[in-house]
This record gives structure tokens, C-alpha cells and sequence, in this order.
């Protein structure tokens, strides 16, 4: 096998583990639309902070949103267009009245 093949099919598995989790898929579903902050996040999946801030830490260890800092507020946006591209045919696909 390819050590190149690996190294890439071992990276999208890495990301798709990493989008897995329901709550991390709807918030990046949300973040296609606009960038948002933490308390938008909270309120629209209705659960807490730290609930909220855990799965941010996770998305963006792995370089898949990025930050923003405006004041106190820190605005959230997805980093890799790959992934938006991704998440938009998913949502085409299997979820096109599905709004959040």
C-alpha cells in the first residue's frame, strides 16, 4: 500500500471520527450559515457551556473552525472549506429540509 494513500486516508478518517459526534455535526451544520458565538450555540442545541465549549475545543484541535476574539465574545467559523463543501452535500443529500 501507498504510505502516501495511508497518511491521506488516515487524516479524513481522523476528521470524520471527529464530526462523528452529533453535537459537534449540528454545530458545524450551524456554522456554515455564519459564524457564531458561544452563546448561540448554547441556545440553539440547548445544553451547557461547558457541553458546548468541550466539542469547540475538540473541532478546533483538530484545525476544523477557527477563532475570533471581538471584545469578550469569541466568534467560532469553519477553517477548512474541504469540510464546508463536505457537510453541504451531506446536507443536500440526507437532510435538505433539516434547518438549524
Amino acid at each position: 500500500m501507498n504510505k502516501a494513500m495511508l497518511a491521506k486516508a488516515n487524516g479524513i478518517a481522523a476528521m470524520l471520527s471527529c464530526i462523528a459526534h452529533p453535537f459537534r455535526l449540528m454545530m458545524i451544520c450551524m456554522l456554515l450559515k455564519k459564524e457564531m458565538f458561544v452563546h448561540e450555540l448554547i441556545e440553539k442545541l440547548g445544553t451547557t457551556k461547558g457541553n458546548i465549549s468541550q466539542h469547540l475545543r475538540v473541532l478546533a484541535d483538530r484545525g476544523l473552525i477557527q477563532k475570533r476574539r471581538d471584545g469578550n465574545r469569541i466568534f467560532y467559523s469553519i477553517k477548512d472549506p474541504n469540510l464546508a463543501e463536505l457537510i453541504t452535500r451531506i446536507k443536500k443529500l440526507y437532510c435538505p429540509n433539516f434547518d438549524l
